[in-house]
């Protein structure tokens, strides 16, 4: 099945320097959004930046903020520079991570564009324009969709791999890509999970949204997916880096719609193999969106979001093993132990993965508790005198 690559929407600006500011009819009405603050008040940069985030989370159509201490220079050009600048800088603010599900690049892949309008008699007053690509009722309606999503996935007592994989295997199951490019809401997490469909746009936000949702830390790539073969050579692209243990590992779920869930070609792989599955698929990092959008090839960038040089391995447990290192041992009584305890304790928090739980029931009879620490206890004893014994016989002689 041929999949062509969908041509990223990318995020415009544009500054108008202006000696007063009026309101266009070419842009939507301002959204019925109780004001964040006075308009008279003027705030530092970062306090200015989390007022734009939250108008933007609401959906606002038009808003403007004030900030402390900007001055232009005397030249116009300059001065236009300047002002898009900052205008842009503040909305790079805005979305910076918050571990949010609903911030951050959901925010940044959520504008379809916006315009900035600067008084140049008073320069820290500015008034954004934007447009988005869903409306606040809509993003209600996923929000409702996801938290039944997530809830349905049972991922409370999942391990963060256990968590990846099953939402990744949700969406991949569940969302087809969409050909349909003249329909503006293939780009969202909206028309992904409501009408089950999208472009790697939408896709990789509703991962994002999923994935931090679930306390899974997790970005979204721009760049080129490019095709040596030819067909589509240089395709505006979208991907992930989740984060699992001190590392991070791509994903590019869009390639692995076609498998509707049943394989992942491309899941929680290093920066070495990424690209492994096909001679012809590279995928290469691009910011062509300005100041807005990281630049994620910077030092700066690859130090917050160490990845990986090798896909993840998950480890392999056995029936007592529950470290994966494949001795049945005392460490591994002392994490019976303490899954014991956290379960005694009553208040549901557990950390063994279902797998862990599994094979920490050594005894087959539906509990974690002490009897099954000192089995493998006595099992490792014996083996350390010398006896040559496989756990399961010796459970089944004691």
């Amino acid at each position: 099945m041929k999949y062509s690559l969908k041509i990223l929407a990318a995020l415009s600006s544009l500054v108008v320097l202006t000696g007063s500011i009026i309101p266009t009819s070419a842009f939507a009405a301002r959204s019925s959004v109780p004001d964040i603050t006075s308009e008279n008040v003027s705030l530092p940069t970062n306090d200015a930046a989390a007022q734009i985030r939250g108008y933007l989370k609401a959906r606002s159509a038009e808003f403007t903020i004030f900030v402390d201490n900007v001055k232009f220079s005397g030249d116009e050009s300059k001065a236009k520079e300047e002002a898009e600048t900052l205008s842009q800088s503040l909305i790079f603010k805005a979305f910076e991570e918050t571990g949010s599900g609903d911030e951050g690049d959901y925010l940044r892949f959520a504008v379809k564009k916006y315009e900035c309008l600067v008084n140049f008699k008073n320069p820290g007053k500015l008034t954004y324009r934007v447009m988005y690509y869903t409306t606040p009722e809509e993003e209600a309606m996923l929000d409702d969709k996801v938290d039944r999503i997530l809830g349905a996935l049972s991922l409370d007592q999942k391990s963060d791999y256990e968590k990846i994989r099953a939402i990744y295997k949700y969406v991949t199951e569940k969302v087809s890509y969409s050909t349909d490019l003249e329909d503006q809401y293939i780009y969202s997490a909206y028309n992904a999970v409501i009408n089950g469909n999208a472009v790697c746009q939408g896709v990789a936000q509703l991962l994002y949204k999923m994935y931090n949702d679930s306390g899974i830390p997790c970005r979204v790539i721009a760049g080129i997916s490019h095709d040596i073969s030819g067909a589509n050579p240089d395709g505006n692209h979208v991907w992930l880096i989740v984060k699992l243990g001190e590392k991070y590992y791509l994903l590019d779920p869009t390639w692995d719609l076609r498998y509707n869930g049943h394989y992942f070609l491309y899941f929680l792989k290093g920066s070495d193999d990424f690209d492994s599955v096909s001679p012809n698929i590279t995928h290469i990092p691009r910011n062509d969106n300005g100041l807005s959008f990281p630049d994620y090839n910077s030092e700066e960038f690859k130090k917050a979001y160490p990845i990986s040089q090798y896909e993840y391995k998950p480890p392999t447990y056995s029936l007592g093993d529950l470290n994966g290192d494949k001795f049945v041992d005392s460490v591994d009584a002392s994490m019976i132990l303490a899954e014991y305890a956290r379960i005694s304790s009553g208040n549901g928090t557990r950390s063994f993965s279902s797998e862990q739980t599994k094979y920490a029931d050594v005894n087959g009879d539906d509990l974690i508790d002490s009897v099954d620490a000192s089995l493998v206890l006595s099992y490792y004893s014996t083996v350390s005198n010398g006896k040559d014994i496989s756990i399961t016989d010796f459970i089944n002689s004691h």
